[in-house]
């Protein structure tokens, strides 16, 4: 929605605004009065590229999602984590990369008067962000409408306030409830509408109607599997050209992959005599997966279970699994298990960015039970997707058919600059924070 994407970008530009503050104040303290404006004047390039990095660092670890800011202890923890990272980054590059300009308490100082000044900064931004609230009407008696009702009451900072939460059966109490509120916006189911109308003549002129199907993609950043139809592919995906989209991103696999694979050949014989020397069995483990338009190939992984595992134990990997290994623990952790799957990088099986590819097994299972999971297949998978960038763990079927509202949002928004953004953030999983 417009209103919180201008809020996120003046969330940016207010961030900026006191990296450049704390850099003037660091010059201030360091060198007095007057303000040298020569320090500031050397400063401003070295100190710029920096700041850009933060900017980046923190986009991509949610600082700038509204749905995150909001004043709790994991916000707080994400923030030291960020400014501890910041401040390693900076340090390396000054003295790497800028060693005839070192300017070590400038450098302090700036990082600790934007630690603080960011910190009062986000706690007055977080505490005004939740005005002006935008008042919604919701007409569906779907999971999805409660579930959007629950989302917003624990993210008031979005600024909707759901007023009310309508079924079908209750839709001639709307002119009520336009009575009684002050309704900015109806969710609907769109097969609700020409009701809607009956009941309130003007809606078009009076408010703004949203599909629910819409108004849950835009807030929670998924789709509702349950509430789509088949129209909804013929739309979203059969009718627009991919043509164009699909040659850059082979491109850009073929040749990401080729580097990943040269700077990564030295750790395959390390990796390799860990495994021997803490376990019997093959280095690789590789399995059969499904990809698109259903096609079977073979995954690579360097192998973190006991051989054999796959016979002894469901084909989910559980948390605190006895199946892994010492050494397999240590390179779950690190994703270093993965490094092979560079291989069907480059013979074209997977991309960098989509939807993890499963099992042959799971898909049949997945099929029968999930609604519209068929589709799914229509897009190569990846090795990082937007499911699991959002929703890391998966054991159950349930848990898949939620990964599978994260994938139909890839399928109908993919471009390469989301590819890059799943990309970059795919590092950061470990610093989560918990959106549910």
């Amino acid at each position: 929605m417009l209103q919180n994407k201008i809020k996120s970008t003046f969330l940016i530009i207010g961030d900026l605004l006191i990296f450049y503050l704390s850099l003037y104040l660091a010059i201030l303290i360091r060198h007095g009065l007057p303000f040298n404006k020569t320090v500031f004047s050397q400063c401003f390039l070295p100190f710029s590229i920096i700041f850009l990095v933060w900017l980046i660092l923190f986009s991509i670890s949610h600082l700038y999602e509204l749905r995150y800011a909001a004043n709790k202890k994991k916000f707080f923890e994400m923030v030291f984590k960020l400014f501890s990272l910041a401040a390693i980054i900076s340090v390396i590059y000054f003295y790497l990369f800028v060693p005839s300009f070192a300017p070590k308490k400038v450098l302090f100082l700036t990082l600790v008067f934007s630690f603080i000044l960011f910190l009062i900064w986000r706690i007055v931004f977080n505490r005004i962000i939740k005005i002006p609230r935008i008042n919604v009407l919701i007409i569906s008696e779907t999971k999805e409408a409660s579930e959007i009702n629950m989302f917003l009451k624990k993210h008031p900072q979005i600024g909707y306030d759901v007023i009310k939460t309508l079924s079908p059966e209750e839709i001639n109490q709307t002119t009520k409830e336009l009575e009684e509120n002050d309704i900015d916006l109806f969710v609907i189911d769109s097969n609700l509408f020409d009701s809607l109308l009956s009941y309130v003549p003007d809606v078009r002129l009076k408010l703004k109607v949203v599909d629910i199907i819409d108004f849950y993609e835009s807030v929670l950043q998924k789709i509702p599997v349950n509430l789509l139809s088949s129209s909804w592919f013929l739309e979203n995906y059969y009718s627009k050209n991919w043509e164009l989209y699909e040659t850059l991103k082979r491109i850009s696999d073929v040749f990401g992959g080729l580097i990943l694979f040269i700077l990564s050949l030295p750790l395959w014989p390390i990796i390799a005599l860990l495994i021997v020397l803490d376990s019997n069995g093959p280095v690789l483990h590789k399995s059969v997966r499904i990809g698109a338009k259903d096609k079977k190939f073979y995954i690579y992984k360097f192998r973190t279970m006991f051989d054999k595992a796959d016979k002894i134990g469901p084909s989910w990997t559980l948390k605190n699994d006895p199946r892994v290994t010492r050494i397999g623990k240590i390179l779950r952790f690190l994703h270093l298990d993965e490094i092979p799957q560079v291989l069907n990088i480059i013979k074209g099986d997977v991309s960098f960015v989509g939807p993890r590819p499963e099992e042959k097994k799971l898909v049949g299972l997945f099929k029968k039970k999930i609604p519209f999971y068929q589709f799914r297949l229509l897009i190569k998978p990846g090795v990082i997707g937007w499911a699991q960038i959002n929703y890391p763990h998966s054991a159950s079927v349930e848990d898949a058919q939620e990964k599978l509202k994260y994938d139909f949002y890839y399928l109908k928004n993919r471009n390469i600059f989301f590819d890059v953004i799943i990309a970059l953030k795919a590092w950061r999983i470990p610093f989560e924070i918990p959106t549910h």
